[in-house]
């Protein structure tokens, strides 16, 4: 074994008994030359961060919360939410002696594209309110009864990756900072 990967959303939240926990982990990984990476599973932030931030979850096309499977998805766009993502973040990875981070998954959720509406993310105000300034509609009537606009839908889709690339980029120097 040469590195272990930490899911660390489990250690977003400081514990006396986790963090000691992880703090012995990490120790006992250095004294046999195994790198220790922070395992980041962004807009997923931790059970916690669920919980007390309502406002800032992500919605699908349905405008439901975005838990997908086991992540519950935040709405980074938000610059609120991600100003306390941020500094979450910058916590947990000063509190360890990390070896590096593994940014993995920040994108968008939908395995089936377009075609499932209730898997389909971002459509969180924040999301909306920047397509429509830009394009001049709200993409959430894309799911919204009637035919489907192929080109309407091309050009969200094609905002949409522009954002997660930004949004990839954008959290890459935040950890750079780190």
């Amino acid at each position: 074994i040469q590195s272990l990967q930490v899911a660390a959303w489990h250690y977003y939240d400081s514990s006396p008994e986790a963090d000691a926990y992880l703090q012995r982990l990490i120790e006992a990984c250095h004294k046999q030359a195994i790198l220790v990476y922070a395992w980041i599973e962004l807009p997923h932030v931790s059970e916690r961060f669920w919980l007390d931030h309502p406002q800032w979850r992500e919605k699908t096309a349905l405008l439901q919360d975005a838990q997908l499977d086991w992540r519950k998805l935040v709405n980074l766009s938000n610059r609120e939410a991600f100003a306390e993502v941020s500094a979450g973040t910058r916590r947990l990875l000063t509190r360890f002696d990390w070896d590096g981070v593994n940014l993995a998954e920040l994108y968008f959720e939908s395995l089936e594209g377009d075609a499932n509406p209730a898997r389909f993310t971002p459509m969180n105000d924040d999301v909306r309110r920047e397509f429509q300034g830009l394009h001049g509609f709200d993409p959430l009537t894309l799911f919204q009864g009637g035919a489907r606009d192929s080109a309407r839908m091309k050009l969200f889709l094609d905002y949409r990756a522009t954002l997660a690339r930004r949004q990839q980029t954008e959290w890459l120097a935040e950890l750079e900072k780190v």
